[in-house]
């Protein structure tokens, strides 16, 4: 009996120590699972974590790339925009220095604009008169300032009416007369050529008579500005019709045309230090340099 007793008590112990380790193991089994989730839940949430902090460095490692390339575009704009200033810069240096080198004087703008009036019909033929009278007077006055002022007039009065009669720019007869005569109105060469033109004796009497001119013998015709003047330039336009070139219109006027025809037919050099002093001062009178010659007899065909 006591046996049985023994035994039921080592049965209840054992009975009771299983039941304590299956209550303990439940309980671990129970907060294994929840410590598993609580750590995986950790986990997930700093995986998470990471990836918007990744996100995070990623943006704006992307947007200091989109910085960098604005950057490197404003910059490529920039180096245009610099670019094309000087381009700019340079082009208004080469404008300064061209007009530099070719800028006008105050009597070649005055004529230029005055060509450009007398071309589209906007200037009378009474202020394109006063415009070469007043320029024609201070020529002669600058070149023999002994006449007396009504003769300087008169003077600057025929070279400017001939000169319109045969189509001729009154500044190139100025430049014909300095040349011959230095505005000295009774000069007498060794070669007997009178007056502002220096007409020679020898054709004076028929080119007077072609142009009705009554002949008074040399000294009282020749002398006379207006008769001068009239005979002379009638004699250039002659020249200049035979030779279809106001050059050699000069030459002819200096040398003679059968001379300058010798001087064609055997092929020989032509003489033109004459021409060329006459064509500077024509240059000089119109406020263009010699270089620009050219192009003014060009025009005035």
């Amino acid at each position: 009996m006591n046996n049985n007793k023994k035994d039921s008590k080592k049965n209840n112990k054992s009975v009771g120590e299983k039941s304590k380790k299956s209550k303990k193991k439940s309980f671990l089994d129970k907060y294994f699972h929840i410590t598993v989730f609580i750590f995986l839940l950790v986990v997930i949430l700093l995986l998470i974590f990471n990836l918007r902090q990744y996100d995070q460095i990623f943006q704006s490692v992307a947007d200091l790339n989109r910085t960098y390339y604005d950057i490197q575009r404003e910059n490529q704009v920039l180096k245009e925009k610099i670019e094309e200033q000087k381009q700019m810069l340079d082009g208004i240096d080469q404008q300064i220095a061209n007009y530099q080198k070719e800028r006008i004087t105050k009597e070649q703008f005055t004529e230029i604009y005055f060509q450009l009036q007398e071309l589209t019909g906007m200037i009378s033929q009474e202020k394109k008169r006063e415009f070469y009278m007043n320029r024609i007077v201070k020529i002669i006055s600058n070149n023999n300032n002994q006449l007396e002022s009504e003769t300087i007039y008169s003077i600057a009065k025929n070279i400017y009416e001939i000169a319109q009669k045969y189509k001729f720019n009154p500044f190139l007869i100025c430049a014909l007369i300095k040349v011959e005569s230095d505005f000295i109105v009774d000069s007498v060469s060794d070669s007997y050529a009178y007056g502002l033109c220096q007409v020679r004796r020898f054709i004076a009497k028929e080119l007077a008579e072609n142009i009705g001119i009554e002949w008074d013998g040399a000294e009282k015709t020749l002398l006379d500005p207006e008769k001068n003047i009239k005979i002379g330039i009638h004699y250039l336009a002659m020249l200049y019709n035979d030779f279809g070139d106001i050059r050699l219109a000069l030459t002819a006027y200096n040398y003679g045309p059968f001379r300058l025809q010798e001087f064609i037919a055997q092929n020989s050099e032509i003489p033109n230090g004459y021409t060329e002093k006459i064509l500077r001062y024509y240059a000089q009178y119109r406020g263009f340099a010699m270089e620009e010659i050219d192009e003014i007899l060009i025009k005035d065909k």
